[in-house]
């Protein structure tokens, strides 16, 4: 910054003064995220509209503290930064026809604010218009005769190919919480590469496809979207003993075989400017949690402890999917239709027998009774009942140290890649939840990951089992505990049934390839 002229160098100084902002990281990087580092400038639309920068290699901010003020460039050309006026009405769009009667609406609203006025005028009011015809001749007909409307933001149109009328409105109510103008037509069908730029009337200034047509074309399917998954394990050196670590990665995969592009992004990396910026950002959320930024859509699945999680935080994402059902139904009716169940799950590449090596299978040890999972320094009433009862449990996991179970502690880590292994080998695996995970119907991803390899597993009692149609023993006392592992060492023809069936149905409905199809769905809805 020291080649900067002096002018410059004292706008950013007063600037950063005024906002309390850090504007050396964002000129430094934080600027390649696309936020708006102060709350009078946005840096997108003065990059389109202003500069007319096509390619930037520097922050839109340096540009504009460097001439962009000296020549009276509007950093705010799109007024995003400013107070947003009230929707008036949500639209659904089906013919040119409802077009031309949105047309007619507009220019009487128009009348009527310039015959009212004594001074300046009010604001005009904004509409959000869905049109689910088949050739969004609506929207272009708008486009066509209305540009500056959307330009200015009165006007906003989405797309729904096919859409009801649930999803259109459920699409409108999503655009007028979030404002994202899409200033411009969409295309009668879109390429599978982002559409060139569209022409505008002389008087409007000619705005690049990457505005408003990169949503455009998520939404209908013609380009892949970026996710960043936000990942609560704290860092890479001890990712591999954090269970949403391995979670993460298969989600990732799964979102990329479906046609996305995913990167897992670590809690010490969740401040830190993504490259490139992404479409939409998904948070693994688990004991940490994170304020989505502006800009993406955000999304969250609420994987554990409910308990800690209040509406609020729940309020500033577009979409919230729950692994559980119970809860996902006691949500809605604060959050309405922007909570959705979505259960945890399994990996086919980790957990499925036809993907084990032989070799694989062949050094994994047999146990009896297996129980994997770290001590939480908390009570695991399923394992302190089944050493009681003289059980010989082995045990894999971590803080097991000046506790009863000490001894049999085989190892602290089980390599994720062999875990599915060990499953299929014990004879029975123990299974428990945290307690308000329980009553709040959370299924433990165990469940899923035993039951995919082909193992037998006994739980305690959770609500929500229902979705394994009674094939699931739960537990909800020791004697229960010692009566079931009883049963079935003495009726192995009932374990092996149950595992056969409990295995055949999460192939068929509980994998991460069915989970990301889910999430891309919804997100196409969203964009």
């Amino acid at each position: 910054m020291s080649s900067f002229p002096p002018a410059a160098m004292q706008r950013l100084q007063a600037w950063q003064a005024e906002s309390g902002v850090d504007l050396a990281f964002h000129l430094r990087e934080g600027w390649q995220s696309g936020r708006c580092p102060l709350p009078w400038f946005d840096p997108a639309g003065y990059e389109v509209l202003s500069a007319r920068r096509d390619d930037p290699q520097e922050a839109a901010l340096l540009h504009y503290a460097r001439e962009g003020a000296a020549r009276g460039l509007d950093p705010d050309p799109l007024g995003i930064c400013q107070p947003r006026r009230a929707v008036s009405a949500l639209l659904r769009l089906q013919t040119a026809g409802d077009a031309a009667r949105l047309a007619a609406l507009l220019d009487r609203e128009d009348a009527g604010a310039m015959a009212g006025a004594e001074g300046a005028p009010e604001p005009a009011p904004e509409f959000v218009a869905v049109d689910t015809s088949r050739d969004q001749a609506a929207a272009r007909a708008l486009a066509d005769g209305r540009p500056q409307d959307l330009i200015s933001g009165r006007l906003r149109l989405l797309a729904l190919e096919g859409g009801t009328e649930a999803e259109a409105l459920l699409l409108a109510r999503t655009e007028a919480r979030h404002p994202q103008r899409l200033p411009w037509p969409l295309p009668h069908r879109l390429p599978p590469a982002p559409p060139a730029p569209l022409a505008l009337p002389d008087e409007a200034p000619a705005l690049p496809a990457l505005l408003a047509g990169r949503r455009a074309a998520l939404r209908a399917g013609g380009l892949a979207p970026r996710l960043l998954l936000r990942c609560p394990a704290p860092d890479a050196a001890r990712a591999h003993r954090w269970g949403d670590f391995h979670f993460a990665e298969s989600l990732a995969r799964a979102l990329i075989a479906a046609g996305a592009e995913a990167q897992v992004c670590l809690a010490e990396d969740w401040d830190s400017p993504a490259d490139p910026p992404p479409d939409a950002t998904l948070l693994l959320r688990g004991v940490r949690r994170c304020r989505p930024r502006p800009g993406p859509v955000n999304l969250m699945w609420m994987l554990s402890h409910p308990d800690r999680i209040e509406l609020d935080e729940l309020a500033r994402y577009d979409h919230v999917f729950v692994a559980s059902d119970r809860h996902a139904e006691t949500l809605a009716r604060d959050l309405g239709g922007r909570v959705s169940a979505l259960l945890q799950c399994a990996d086919p590449a980790r957990m499925d027998p036809d993907c084990f090596a032989r070799e694989t299978l062949d050094t994994t040890p047999a146990h009896p009774l297996l129980f994997v999972g770290n001590s939480r320094r908390a009570e695991r009433w399923i394992v302190s009942a089944a050493l009681a009862a003289g059980e010989d449990l082995a045990i894999y996991g971590a803080e097991w140290e000046d506790t009863p179970a000490a001894a049999h502690v085989r190892a602290e880590n089980l390599p994720n890649d062999r875990l599915g292994a060990c499953y299929a080998r014990a004879g029975i695996v123990l299974n428990d939840h945290w307690p308000d995970m329980a009553a709040r119907g959370f299924l433990s991803n165990r469940i899923f990951d035993v039951a995919l390899a082909g193992g037998f597993l006994i739980s305690d009692r959770v609500a929500g089992a229902g979705r394994f149609f009674g094939l699931l023993p739960q537990v909800g006392t020791p004697e229960e505990l010692v009566a079931a592992l009883a049963h079935f060492r003495a009726h192995p023809e009932d374990r092996a049934r149950r595992a056969r069936a409990l295995q055949a149905l999460v192939r068929r409905d509980h994998s991460f390839d069915h989970r990301a199809r889910t999430i891309l769905a919804r997100l196409r809805r969203l964009f």
